[in-house]
């Protein structure tokens, strides 16, 4: 796959934990795929898999923003964990106003714009799971901030998800205290397993080829990591 910094193609894998929120850090599940398969995709079936394998419900699951998709968080939403997965901002992208500027009927469900004018559903998008509204052409064209809205000549479009209520809630959680703790936690005790096991297990490099084989290889990777833990567990003890 491309490297995000450019360039040429290269070959090679992608090395996923799920790690549990104590202090012992413990690698319930490990799970190679190739290059090819971005980070979010796994997501789903690596919770699935680790629930039914150690018979356990998770409260919630940390990841950053490239697993801050809409399936990954309508997906632990539905099974009753807390989604604490950042997204993107778009907004930031563009010079016209931020679709967060425009506020929700839902009574009615249609939105109102900075200048209150309204936004009537207007289509849906099945294949995207989205529907879309917009008001009429000749309202935007007249506006007198449309330059900072759209470019459109057939006016200001708002997409709103089809799990929108999912993604609100999400959002709900990153106003909270727990929200940043569990990212900041994740950052110092999640990030550096992989460092230790490309410094001191040979990870920046499989051995072995073949997926299969090179699966079996990241798990034995990662059990040796679990076993320092055990070993250090029963030092102290």
């Amino acid at each position: 796959m491309p490297p995000s910094g450019g360039g040429s193609a290269l070959l090679g894998y992608r090395d996923h934990y799920v790690v549990d929120g104590g202090k012992a850090r413990i690698i319930l599940s490990a799970l190679v795929t190739p290059a090819s398969i971005t980070d979010n995709t796994p997501l789903l079936d690596l919770v699935d898999w680790v629930r039914s394998r150690w018979k356990i419900q998770p409260k919630l699951a940390v990841g950053d923003t490239k697993y801050g998709t809409v399936p990954n968080i309508v997906g632990l939403e539905e099974r009753g964990i807390k989604a604490y997965l950042p997204t993107s901002d778009f907004s930031q992208r563009t010079k016209y106003y931020s679709a967060k500027l425009f506020q929700y009927d839902a009574e009615k469900d249609q939105y109102i714009c900075p200048q209150s004018q309204i936004l009537p559903l207007v289509s849906r998008r099945t294949s995207e799971q989205v529907l879309i509204y917009k008001p009429k052409a000749k309202v935007c064209n007249t506006c007198p901030v449309k330059i900072k809205c759209t470019g459109s000549k057939s006016g200001r479009h708002i997409f709103r998800s089809f799990f929108q209520e999912y993604l609100d809630k999400a959002e709900t959680y990153r106003q909270t205290e727990a929200y940043l703790k569990a990212l900041r936690k994740r950052s110092v005790w999640v990030e550096p397993l992989f460092g230790e096991a490309k410094e001191f297990h040979g990870l920046r490099r499989f051995r072995l080829r073949r997926l299969r084989r090179v699966n079996i290889e990241g798990v034995m990777v990662a059990a040796g990591q679990n076993l320092k833990r055990l070993i250090k567990h029963q030092v102290r003890i």
